[in-house]
């Protein structure tokens, strides 16, 4: 069966909302990666991200050692522009960047403004197993009382996370995907202990 760029994206698009609006919660976009063909080596997930969020309205960047080619096949196919990783809508941290650049990236990436706080950057981070062991306490809105999630990286990205969010309403969403076709999505309103 083929990728259908309309029902596919919208069913994919319901996972993602469905993980943003109750954070903890883990959708699944492995039907929807599988049926997708495109020659790119990728995350099919991270992939379908891709073409559902972006288009000529926003930029992106890839982090990755493929980024250059990934981001010049995804511009051709979505209309949307490439940037520097501090100007960026949307961030794309692929599987084999290391801790330090994942932690780069989200010290440098942009979180909007008080007049305009939704002009902040989303971070799309590729690890290898996302569950819902209790590593991580998540609370907040959406939450009845508390989640758990565990994420496999080395990074310290949870206090960088916090750093960047600590103003309300300005900061970074973060979204994960892992091998899998698991998702998570962590929106700012999210606070995560340990």
């Amino acid at each position: 069966m083929k990728f259908d760029y309309v029902h596919d994206i919208q069913r994919a698009y319901r996972k993602l909302i469905d993980s943003i609006s109750k954070p903890g919660t883990i959708s699944s976009l492995d039907e929807e990666s599988r049926k997708l063909d495109l020659a790119v080596s990728c995350n099919k997930s991270i992939l379908v991200l891709m073409l559902m969020l972006l288009d000529t309205e926003v930029t992106f960047h890839i982090a990755g050692q493929e980024a250059e080619n990934i981001s010049r096949y995804i511009s051709q196919l979505t209309y949307s522009r490439v940037a520097p990783l501090e100007e960026a809508d949307f961030i794309y941290i692929l599987e084999d960047v290391g801790s330090k650049e994942l932690e780069s990236a989200i010290k440098r990436c942009k979180i909007g403004d008080l007049v305009n706080p939704h002009l902040s950057a989303t971070l799309i981070i590729e690890v290898e197993e996302i569950s819902n062991h209790k590593d991580l306490v998540l609370r907040g809105p959406g939450i009845k009382e508390e989640k758990y999630i565990s994420i496999s990286t080395e990074a310290r990205w949870a206090a960088l996370r916090a750093e960047k969010n600590i103003e309300y309403p300005l900061g970074i969403e973060m979204y994960f995907v892992d091998k899998e076709h698991k998702l998570l999505a962590l929106p700012r309103t999210t606070k995560i202990t340990k």
